[in-house]
């Protein structure tokens, strides 16, 4: 029996190899990167937010980002802006942007639904698929998710590779002293037996090494940061559609 084992175990690594070798060979072509938007506002310092990373015993990724506080901001304002972020626009200076696009100034590319909310409301929701592409510095990072939790609390996106669950992404939005704290807190591994450890190391190696995990860090940090300059604005015409307009004197 031993060596029927040895063989099972050789063909799952070879699998397991066969995988990784298509993914680096499947791989799509570089993202088009739009140019920068020309934003008002001054991107912080993402050093001065805390955020860290760590490699579990099960070895999958473990991550946090405490973002910067949001003054006079509250959760719900933070829950309807993710539900338009993906069908929304916003007219500046003469141009109409996708919102997306004035969520970070210069490493957004596209975010769309595959699938709607599971109750068909528009938007972001329980239930939706959301596939997006954007960049951290020199990386590229594209990918699609489904929504499975969804509240004024947060809400909580299982990324999926071909139908795969690779971890979790829960976003928390906490109303403390007339604003919002905002956590984030990332597990990115697969528990799929035999091939899963094969996977994370993969996933290790070659995608969410340290250079581009504190990329990720960055990009996040920026992005959220950015809300206190926009949010409010965008949040007193709720009520007029998906077309926002945003005042050349921010």
């Amino acid at each position: 029996m031993i060596p029927i084992f040895k063989w099972v175990g050789a063909g799952m690594v070879l699998c397991a190899a066969a995988i990784a070798l298509a993914l680096v060979l499947l791989a799509p072509e570089p993202i088009a990167r739009d140019a920068p938007r020309d934003l008002p506002w001054v991107l912080p310092d993402y050093h001065l937010a805390e955020t860290h990373w760590e490699i579990g015993e099960d070895g999958k990724i473990y991550a946090t980002v405490q973002h910067f506080f949001l003054p006079g901001i509250a959760p719900e304002m933070v829950s309807w802006f993710y539900r338009y972020l993906p069908i929304s626009t916003v007219h500046y200076k003469g141009v109409t942007y996708p919102l997306y696009h004035i969520f970070h100034p210069s490493e957004h590319g596209t975010l769309r639904l595959l699938e709607p909310a599971r109750d068909g409301s528009q938007g972001m929701g329980l239930g939706a698929m959301a596939e997006r592409e954007e960049w951290f510095g020199i990386y590229d990072s594209r990918g699609a998710a489904r929504i499975v939790e969804y509240s004024d609390a947060g809400f909580l996106a299982i990324p999926e590779v071909a139908g795969i669950p690779i971890g979790q992404v829960r976003h928390t939005f906490d109303f403390v002293n007339g604003g919002t704290e905002y956590r984030v807190d990332t597990i990115i591994g697969s528990d799929l037996p035999v091939l899963g450890p094969l996977l994370n190391l993969y996933l290790r190696q070659r995608v969410f090494h340290p250079e581009m995990l504190e990329q990720w860090q960055r990009h996040q940090v920026e992005e959220v940061a950015s809300l206190q300059f926009f949010l409010p604005k965008l949040y007193s015409q709720r009520n007029t559609g998906e077309a926002f307009i945003l005042q050349q004197d921010l």
